[in-house]
């Protein structure tokens, strides 16, 4: 069989822990809970993908995704290797699956498991909601959530909107809410009068306004007189 030349081969891997319970620490990859479960993964899958693999080099997990337990993960190999080898990690997983429940009382499906080459879309292994799009960085390959307009990722959470994170973002009393592919707004207006200024903290008024524009047709007209004049 050909082999990828060059590089070590990637291979991504996904399966659903349908025993195990979802939370959203999960999304904090610095949250103890996080850890715990990642190490937990790894000391499991790390032997057992060794003792089956040649070459195999370490285990990356990627992230968590809601769904029972989603584990999403990336493995490489130290030297190239055959590009049938999603073929045999796939076995080798399917395998794993089988016995996980009896050793290590995990209840994997798997008809969840799906194993791509290196060529697959990274960002088919991201967990990015519904107020995110996954960018894939064309000089590292590596992907990542980007939030739209508006949204924040706080601790590794799921983006967010800014109206919710601070609750002080409009002042004046103004009412925060997002407009999509522009951000956050939060200005109040009235019949004749209105707040403006990114967090809504300059009044401004319909005399006020008047009262400018008087005076800068008033300041045009006597430059104006001036000029003819002489």
């Amino acid at each position: 069989l050909p082999e990828n030349p060059g590089r070590a081969l990637m291979v991504f891997f996904s399966l659903r822990v349908t025993n195990m319970v979802f939370s959203e620490d999960l999304f904090n990859k610095s949250s103890a809970e996080y850890k715990a479960l990642e190490q937990r993964f790894i000391e499991l899958l790390v032997p057992y993908l060794q003792s089956n693999l040649s070459h195999f080099e370490n285990l990356e997990i990627l992230n968590f995704r809601n769904g029972s337990i989603v584990v999403n993960s990336r493995m490489k190999f130290g030297k190239p290797v055959a590009r049938a080898v999603t073929s045999t990690v796939y076995l080798i997983l399917e395998d794993f699956c089988n016995t996980a429940y009896q050793t290590m009382n995990l209840a994997i499906d798997k008809y969840s498991l799906d194993v791509e080459s290196e060529q697959a879309d990274p960002c088919k292994f991201q967990a990015c909601n519904e107020f995110a799009q996954c960018k894939v960085n064309k000089w590292s390959g590596e992907a990542e959530c980007v939030c739209d307009a508006g949204y924040f990722s706080v601790d590794g959470l799921p983006c967010q909107s800014i109206c919710e994170l601070r609750s002080d973002f409009c002042l004046n009393d103004g009412k925060c809410d997002i407009i999509p592919g522009q951000g956050a707004i939060c200005c109040r207006v009235g019949e004749n009068w209105w707040y403006r200024g990114e967090h809504c903290e300059e009044f401004v008024s319909e005399p006020l306004v008047v009262g400018i524009a008087i005076a800068s047709v008033a300041g045009f007209l006597l430059v104006a007189s001036g000029v003819i004049f002489f």
